[in-house]
């Protein structure tokens, strides 16, 4: 499928940011969000992977080199192990907040950075289940593409369902909603 097909059925991030004359400017958070949900998308067609794929699009766009984060999210995918658990991208999304936000400090429970980190973190949990009727990998799955592929015998099904491009849309909102809170959470540390 090519990219004004997706465009013009859906199967495309959609891009939220004004690029009319005098709308949102190059840089502004809405096209840094928009930037971000592509790479998502495009990053987990590429690579396959929802947790990595989502932490990438978020570590690229803001700033947030972290090579081992990176390898960490490697078994996160598929629902945690391919076992069908927590969607690897909203474990991505969680992965890139904490990374954004948490301390460094091992021991740091009383720490603002602990607390605005789980913060954003519960939010992320909340916009999610909400948005995907659940948290689970087979539940995105079911709510994106209206059945799981949870055995070898829905493969054929799920390709023809364009399963994989469901998944790839749950990445692209995931990190757009991590980047959309940790950009918050920063502009009111701000003031």
């Amino acid at each position: 499928m090519d990219l004004n097909t997706m465009r013009q059925t859906g199967w495309w991030p959609t891009e939220h940011a004004d690029r009319s004359p005098g709308g949102d400017p190059a840089g502004s958070h809405a096209r840094v969000l928009d930037a971000m949900a592509q790479a998502a998308f495009t990053n987990v067609r590429t690579y396959s992977n929802c947790c990595r794929s989502t932490l990438m699009a978020v570590q690229q766009h803001l700033g947030l080199n972290d090579p081992a984060a990176v390898r960490a999210s490697t078994t996160l995918a598929g629902g945690i192990g391919g076992t069908g658990e927590t969607c690897g991208a909203l474990l991505g999304a969680l992965m890139a907040i904490g990374t954004a936000l948490g301390p460094e400090e091992a021991c740091a429970d009383a720490q603002p950075s602990d607390r605005l980190a789980r913060e954003t973190a519960t939010k992320m949990v909340h916009w999610f289940g909400q948005a995907f009727s659940g948290s689970r990998c087979y539940d995105v799955q079911r709510h994106m593409v209206g059945f799981a592929c949870d055995d070898p015998s829905k493969a054929d099904a799920w390709r023809e369902a364009n399963g994989s491009m469901g998944c790839a849309l749950a990445c692209a909102e995931a990190a757009r909603e991590a980047g959309r809170l940790i950009l918050t959470a920063r502009d009111q540390e701000e003031t």
